[in-house]
């Protein structure tokens, strides 16, 4: 009896030491892996301007860590990282929407605040002095806003076009009256220079800048004969403008022969041509001689200085008569090709008005 209670004790006194041993095997490996966790975990701090959140964690990923804090908002951006060993720095900014609208297309842009330059740039944009912005470039935004947009550009371009080329009438004495010869024209080309506005990427307006010829048109001539046989103008002539009376008070070399309709037999070139009436003004001439019913004012790029001609109406209701280019004035700028009749009274011009008459000339 007295050795099954020897032997019991001996037993409980193992299982006991056993136990002990255990306990101090488990407290070992706690420690242990304590210490290890310990030196695993990693410290983020998370600042959002306002508040400093310390997060301790085996995960260093940052939209993790931010996703299972109690922020102020879920629109942010992250502003700046920092890790130095186990410690992760995070600096955020709340963000809000930001709308901008170009022509038909409105984008959303995410922003946590700055310029409205700033916020186009976000956008993908890059405004120039040209565009149109509202609220203007330096506005500073703090919250939700609409932008306007507007993208002007101007470019420069060219394209080519042709120069069409016309048909003089030309009236010859050197060849025969009734003969009609053609001279063959050929068209130009130019360049046109221009500046396009474009809005939105379309094309708003074109404005032309310039021309650059870069092959003259050539006109064409239609020669018209007016040279007469010695026997064709003994026939022609009716009479002489020494026995027709006109306004003019000058007197040619020799009397002018006329035909039935009153023309001169005999002339280089005939123009028709816009003519108006002018009377005194204390002034000679631009050729120096004094004025006088005859001396006319012409384009003496035109009609040169000194040509001398016979002018009538068609219809042959005024006879200016035996004229000389002599003078020049300003109605050259608007009409080139016309023509200023002297007259001896302010009331005599007005009567004659504006007309178109026939110039002949002479020589």
């Amino acid at each position: 009896m007295l050795e099954k209670i020897k032997y019991g004790l001996s037993q409980s006194l193992l299982s006991k030491q056993t136990r002990i041993r255990c306990i101090a095997v488990m407290t070992a490996v706690t420690i242990a892996v304590i210490t290890l966790l310990d030196l695993s975990l990693n410290t983020i701090k998370v600042y959002d301007g306002e508040k400093t959140y310390t997060v301790r964690s085996l995960n260093r990923n940052a939209a993790s860590v931010l996703s299972n804090l109690d922020l102020k908002s879920e629109r942010y951006k992250i502003t700046k990282t920092t890790v130095t060993d186990r410690l992760t720095t995070i600096e955020l900014a709340y963000s809000f929407p930001v709308f901008v609208t170009k022509g038909e297309t409105t984008s959303e842009i995410e922003f946590i605040g700055g310029t409205v330059a700033e916020a186009l740039t976000l956008a993908g944009y890059e405004p120039d002095e040209y565009d149109f912005i509202e609220p203007a470039l330096d506005t500073v935004i703090d919250d939700t806003i609409y932008i306007d947009y507007t993208d002007i550009e101007y470019i420069d371009g060219s394209y080519t076009e042709v120069i069409p080329h016309t048909i003089e009438t030309v009236y010859s004495s050197s060849k025969a009256s009734g003969t009609t010869t053609l001279e063959e024209g050929s068209d130009g080309l130019k360049q046109v220079n221009f500046t396009e506005k474009l809005v939105n990427g379309l094309s708003s307006e074109k404005t032309v800048t310039g021309e650059v010829i870069l092959e003259a048109a050539v006109n064409g001539k239609k020669i018209i004969g007016t040279k007469k046989s010695v026997a064709a103008v003994s026939a022609a002539a009716v009479t002489t403008s020494a026995s027709v009376k006109s306004i003019s008070t000058l007197t040619p070399a020799s009397p002018i022969q006329l035909d039935k309709n009153g023309a001169p037999v005999k002339y280089k070139s005939k123009i028709t041509a816009r003519a108006t009436a002018y009377t005194y003004t204390g002034n000679n001439c631009s050729t120096g001689v004094a004025p006088q019913p005859g001396y006319i004012a012409v384009n003496p790029k035109v009609i040169p200085y000194g040509t001398k001609m016979y002018i009538k109406t068609a219809d042959g209701s005024v006879i200016y008569g035996y004229a000389v280019a002599a003078d020049t004035g300003g109605f050259v700028k608007q009409y080139p090709n016309g023509v200023d009749l002297f007259m001896t009274t302010k009331s005599a011009c007005i009567n004659f008005g504006v007309r178109n008459v026939e110039i002949y000339i002479l020589e």
